[in-house]
Protein backbone atom coordinates (compact mmCIF):
# COMPACT_ATOMS: atom_id res chain seq x y z
CA UNK A 1 0.00 0.00 0.00
CA UNK A 2 1.27 3.88 -0.87
CA UNK A 3 -0.12 6.28 1.19
CA UNK A 4 -0.81 9.67 1.62
CA UNK A 5 -0.62 11.52 5.36
CA UNK A 6 -1.30 14.96 5.91
CA UNK A 7 -0.02 16.69 8.87
CA UNK A 8 1.84 13.95 9.96
CA UNK A 9 5.23 15.62 11.50
CA UNK A 10 3.45 15.42 15.07
CA UNK A 11 0.04 13.68 17.00
CA UNK A 12 -2.09 11.61 15.16
CA UNK A 13 -0.53 12.01 11.74
CA UNK A 14 2.77 10.63 13.08
CA UNK A 15 1.16 8.02 14.92
CA UNK A 16 -0.75 6.91 11.37
CA UNK A 17 2.15 6.91 9.44
CA UNK A 18 4.35 4.75 11.82
CA UNK A 19 1.65 2.75 12.35
CA UNK A 20 0.75 1.68 8.80
CA UNK A 21 4.38 1.38 8.27
CA UNK A 22 4.71 -1.33 10.88
CA UNK A 23 1.79 -3.23 9.32
CA UNK A 24 3.58 -3.55 6.01
CA UNK A 25 2.75 -0.04 4.00
CA UNK A 26 5.02 -0.01 1.38
CA UNK A 27 5.72 3.46 0.82
CA UNK A 28 4.43 6.69 3.49
CA UNK A 29 4.41 9.99 1.91
CA UNK A 30 4.50 12.52 5.46
CA UNK A 31 3.49 15.74 4.31
CA UNK A 32 4.26 18.69 6.74
CA UNK A 33 3.25 22.73 6.29
CA UNK A 34 6.97 24.48 8.84
CA UNK A 35 7.83 21.45 11.08
CA UNK A 36 10.57 19.89 8.47
CA UNK A 37 12.57 18.31 11.63
CA UNK A 38 9.71 16.56 13.54
CA UNK A 39 9.04 15.59 9.93
CA UNK A 40 12.00 13.95 9.33
CA UNK A 41 11.96 12.04 12.79
CA UNK A 42 8.62 11.02 11.67
CA UNK A 43 10.07 9.72 8.13
CA UNK A 44 13.29 8.02 10.33
CA UNK A 45 10.43 6.21 12.88
CA UNK A 46 8.34 5.23 9.33
CA UNK A 47 12.07 3.91 7.63
CA UNK A 48 12.93 1.85 10.55
CA UNK A 49 9.58 -0.41 10.21
CA UNK A 50 10.32 -1.53 7.07
CA UNK A 51 8.78 0.94 4.55
CA UNK A 52 9.80 3.81 2.06
CA UNK A 53 8.79 7.11 2.56
CA UNK A 54 9.61 11.21 1.47
CA UNK A 55 9.13 14.08 3.34
CA UNK A 56 6.53 16.99 1.25
CA UNK A 57 6.30 20.33 2.63
CA UNK A 58 2.84 21.66 1.74
CA UNK A 59 -0.21 24.09 3.00
CA UNK A 60 -3.16 21.38 2.13
CA UNK A 61 -5.42 24.95 2.64
CA UNK A 62 -3.90 26.00 -0.73
CA UNK A 63 -5.86 24.15 -3.68
CA UNK A 64 -2.59 24.39 -6.08
CA UNK A 65 0.55 23.26 -3.06
CA UNK A 66 -2.29 20.62 -2.29
CA UNK A 67 -2.67 19.19 -5.81
CA UNK A 68 1.23 19.41 -6.44
CA UNK A 69 1.79 17.66 -2.84
CA UNK A 70 -0.24 14.52 -4.76
CA UNK A 71 1.72 14.49 -7.50
CA UNK A 72 4.72 14.39 -5.79
CA UNK A 73 3.39 11.71 -3.93
CA UNK A 74 2.36 10.06 -7.35
CA UNK A 75 5.82 10.44 -8.90
CA UNK A 76 7.90 9.03 -5.72
CA UNK A 77 5.95 6.13 -5.35
CA UNK A 78 4.67 5.37 -8.97
CA UNK A 79 0.95 5.36 -8.06
CA UNK A 80 -1.50 6.54 -4.73
CA UNK A 81 -3.45 3.48 -2.82
CA UNK A 82 -4.82 5.95 0.40
CA UNK A 83 -5.04 9.16 1.54
CA UNK A 84 -5.24 9.79 5.31
CA UNK A 85 -6.35 13.16 5.72
CA UNK A 86 -5.43 14.75 8.90
CA UNK A 87 -3.69 18.15 8.68
CA UNK A 88 -5.67 20.08 11.54
CA UNK A 89 -5.66 23.63 13.09
CA UNK A 90 -7.39 25.20 15.82
CA UNK A 91 -7.77 27.97 17.40
CA UNK A 92 -10.76 28.09 19.82
CA UNK A 93 -12.74 31.69 20.40
CA UNK A 94 -16.31 32.66 21.34
CA UNK A 95 -18.27 33.14 18.22
CA UNK A 96 -18.09 37.34 18.56
CA UNK A 97 -14.77 37.45 18.88
CA UNK A 98 -13.64 34.75 15.51
CA UNK A 99 -12.68 37.43 12.72
CA UNK A 100 -12.99 36.42 9.27
CA UNK A 101 -9.22 35.31 9.16
CA UNK A 102 -9.59 33.49 11.87
CA UNK A 103 -12.72 31.47 10.29
CA UNK A 104 -11.31 31.18 7.00
CA UNK A 105 -7.65 30.05 8.43
CA UNK A 106 -9.43 27.04 10.92
CA UNK A 107 -11.73 25.95 7.77
CA UNK A 108 -9.59 26.56 5.12
CA UNK A 109 -7.02 23.76 6.17
CA UNK A 110 -9.53 21.31 8.52
CA UNK A 111 -11.97 21.12 5.73
CA UNK A 112 -11.18 22.95 2.23
CA UNK A 113 -7.50 21.54 2.07
CA UNK A 114 -8.92 17.67 3.07
CA UNK A 115 -11.43 18.67 -0.07
CA UNK A 116 -8.48 19.90 -2.11
CA UNK A 117 -5.81 17.02 -1.21
CA UNK A 118 -8.97 14.46 -2.09
CA UNK A 119 -9.92 16.06 -5.42
CA UNK A 120 -6.22 15.69 -6.50
CA UNK A 121 -5.94 12.13 -5.07
CA UNK A 122 -9.52 10.64 -6.35
CA UNK A 123 -8.45 10.10 -9.66
CA UNK A 124 -5.12 7.79 -8.96
CA UNK A 125 -7.16 6.45 -6.07
CA UNK A 126 -9.51 4.93 -9.07
CA UNK A 127 -7.28 3.84 -10.86
CA UNK A 128 -6.15 1.53 -7.48
CA UNK A 129 -9.80 1.44 -6.08
CA UNK A 130 -7.92 2.62 -2.87
CA UNK A 131 -9.07 4.42 -0.05
CA UNK A 132 -10.07 8.04 1.44
CA UNK A 133 -9.92 8.18 5.57
CA UNK A 134 -10.94 11.94 7.25
CA UNK A 135 -9.65 12.74 10.73
CA UNK A 136 -13.10 14.44 11.70
CA UNK A 137 -14.00 15.12 15.54
CA UNK A 138 -16.43 14.60 18.14
CA UNK A 139 -16.80 18.61 17.92
CA UNK A 140 -18.09 17.50 14.47
CA UNK A 141 -21.75 16.12 15.96
CA UNK A 142 -21.31 17.72 19.80
CA UNK A 143 -20.61 21.47 18.58
CA UNK A 144 -17.57 21.00 21.22
CA UNK A 145 -14.46 23.58 21.37
CA UNK A 146 -15.66 26.38 19.47
CA UNK A 147 -18.03 27.65 16.39
CA UNK A 148 -15.13 27.00 13.33
CA UNK A 149 -13.21 24.08 14.83
CA UNK A 150 -16.99 22.19 14.85
CA UNK A 151 -18.40 23.73 11.85
CA UNK A 152 -14.94 22.51 10.07
CA UNK A 153 -15.52 19.35 11.38
CA UNK A 154 -19.07 18.66 10.71
CA UNK A 155 -18.50 19.49 6.93
CA UNK A 156 -15.88 16.46 6.95
CA UNK A 157 -18.98 14.51 8.09
CA UNK A 158 -20.92 15.87 5.18
CA UNK A 159 -17.90 15.50 2.80
CA UNK A 160 -17.38 11.91 3.88
CA UNK A 161 -20.88 10.88 2.78
CA UNK A 162 -21.41 12.18 -0.12
CA UNK A 163 -17.74 11.36 -1.32
CA UNK A 164 -19.23 7.84 -0.57
CA UNK A 165 -22.00 8.17 -2.87
CA UNK A 166 -19.79 9.72 -5.73
CA UNK A 167 -17.09 7.50 -5.79
CA UNK A 168 -18.14 3.99 -4.18
CA UNK A 169 -19.20 2.54 -7.73
CA UNK A 170 -15.63 3.33 -8.68
CA UNK A 171 -14.27 1.49 -5.85
CA UNK A 172 -13.00 4.40 -4.04
CA UNK A 173 -13.89 3.50 0.06
CA UNK A 174 -14.29 6.76 1.75
CA UNK A 175 -14.70 6.83 5.77
CA UNK A 176 -14.15 9.32 8.51
CA UNK A 177 -12.46 8.90 11.99
CA UNK A 178 -14.60 11.03 14.35
CA UNK A 179 -12.08 10.91 17.96
CA UNK A 180 -12.86 12.48 21.22
CA UNK A 181 -9.91 14.00 23.20
CA UNK A 182 -6.62 12.65 22.31
CA UNK A 183 -3.39 12.94 24.13
CA UNK A 184 -2.19 15.61 21.45
CA UNK A 185 -0.86 18.93 21.57
CA UNK A 186 -3.79 20.35 19.22
CA UNK A 187 -6.01 19.30 22.50
CA UNK A 188 -4.00 20.70 25.59
CA UNK A 189 -4.73 23.95 23.42
CA UNK A 190 -8.49 23.39 23.43
CA UNK A 191 -8.43 22.53 27.45
CA UNK A 192 -6.29 26.18 27.70
CA UNK A 193 -9.04 27.83 25.65
CA UNK A 194 -11.30 26.00 27.71
CA UNK A 195 -9.91 26.86 31.06
CA UNK A 196 -9.60 30.58 30.01
CA UNK A 197 -13.28 31.22 29.01
CA UNK A 198 -14.44 29.34 31.84
CA UNK A 199 -16.13 26.98 29.48
CA UNK A 200 -19.82 26.07 30.87
CA UNK A 201 -19.16 22.41 31.63
CA UNK A 202 -15.71 22.20 32.24
CA UNK A 203 -15.92 20.51 35.07
CA UNK A 204 -17.28 17.75 33.63
CA UNK A 205 -14.41 18.06 30.63
CA UNK A 206 -11.64 18.29 33.85
CA UNK A 207 -14.05 14.58 35.35
CA UNK A 208 -13.86 12.87 32.05
CA UNK A 209 -10.64 13.84 29.97
CA UNK A 210 -8.13 11.74 32.14
CA UNK A 211 -10.54 8.43 31.99
CA UNK A 212 -11.54 8.97 28.10
CA UNK A 213 -8.42 10.69 26.88
CA UNK A 214 -6.57 8.45 24.45
CA UNK A 215 -3.13 7.78 22.86
CA UNK A 216 -3.03 9.06 19.31
CA UNK A 217 -1.78 5.33 18.32
CA UNK A 218 -5.52 4.47 19.27
CA UNK A 219 -6.48 6.77 16.67
CA UNK A 220 -3.90 5.11 13.99
CA UNK A 221 -5.29 1.25 14.83
CA UNK A 222 -8.72 2.85 13.92
CA UNK A 223 -7.50 4.26 10.56
CA UNK A 224 -5.37 1.42 9.77
CA UNK A 225 -9.15 -0.98 10.24
CA UNK A 226 -10.64 1.21 7.95
CA UNK A 227 -7.71 0.97 5.40
CA UNK A 228 -7.65 -2.37 5.44
CA UNK A 229 -11.62 -3.14 5.79
CA UNK A 230 -13.47 -3.81 2.68
CA UNK A 231 -16.81 -3.78 3.68
CA UNK A 232 -17.16 -0.19 5.46
CA UNK A 233 -17.71 2.31 3.65
CA UNK A 234 -19.38 5.75 4.47
CA UNK A 235 -19.14 5.33 7.78
CA UNK A 236 -18.57 8.34 10.57
CA UNK A 237 -16.28 6.08 13.18
CA UNK A 238 -16.21 7.71 16.79
CA UNK A 239 -13.31 6.98 18.99
CA UNK A 240 -14.08 8.43 22.24
CA UNK A 241 -14.57 6.23 25.14
CA UNK A 242 -17.78 6.31 25.99
CA UNK A 243 -17.87 10.48 25.53
CA UNK A 244 -21.24 10.51 23.63
CA UNK A 245 -22.39 8.97 25.86
CA UNK A 246 -21.14 10.55 29.60
CA UNK A 247 -22.55 13.76 27.65
CA UNK A 248 -26.25 12.38 28.22
CA UNK A 249 -25.94 11.46 31.76
CA UNK A 250 -27.54 12.62 34.49
CA UNK A 251 -25.02 14.19 37.16
CA UNK A 252 -25.06 15.68 40.44
CA UNK A 253 -28.57 14.64 40.71
CA UNK A 254 -29.48 16.21 38.28
CA UNK A 255 -33.05 15.11 36.31
CA UNK A 256 -32.40 14.37 32.84
CA UNK A 257 -33.95 17.35 31.26
CA UNK A 258 -31.30 19.70 33.47
CA UNK A 259 -28.52 17.99 32.65
CA UNK A 260 -24.67 19.03 31.89
CA UNK A 261 -22.17 15.95 29.87
CA UNK A 262 -18.56 16.48 29.27
CA UNK A 263 -18.76 18.63 26.40
CA UNK A 264 -20.96 21.10 28.41
CA UNK A 265 -24.04 20.76 26.64
CA UNK A 266 -27.13 21.80 28.31
CA UNK A 267 -30.53 20.61 27.66
CA UNK A 268 -33.65 23.52 28.61
CA UNK A 269 -36.52 22.11 29.74
CA UNK A 270 -39.60 21.74 27.68
CA UNK A 271 -42.52 24.11 28.41
CA UNK A 272 -45.45 23.07 30.09
CA UNK A 273 -48.02 22.18 27.26
CA UNK A 274 -50.96 24.30 27.72
CA UNK A 275 -54.14 22.41 29.17
CA UNK A 276 -56.25 20.96 26.30
CA UNK A 277 -59.62 22.62 26.23
CA UNK A 278 -62.39 20.38 27.31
Amino acid sequence: MRVLVTGASRGIGRATATHLAAEGADAVAINYHESADAASDTAAAVEERGAETVTLQADVGDSGQAADLVTQAVDAFGGLDAVVNNAGVVSPARATDIDDVQWQSVLGVNLDGAFYVTRAALPHLEKSAGDVVFLSSIGGTAGTVDASYAASKAGIHGLTRALAREYGEDGVQVNAVAPGPVDTELNGDIVDYLERVDFRGHENLDTHLPEYACSPEEIAKTVAFLLDSEFTHGEIVNVNGGMQLAATSTRRGRPARWRRGCVGSRVRPRRPESPTPR
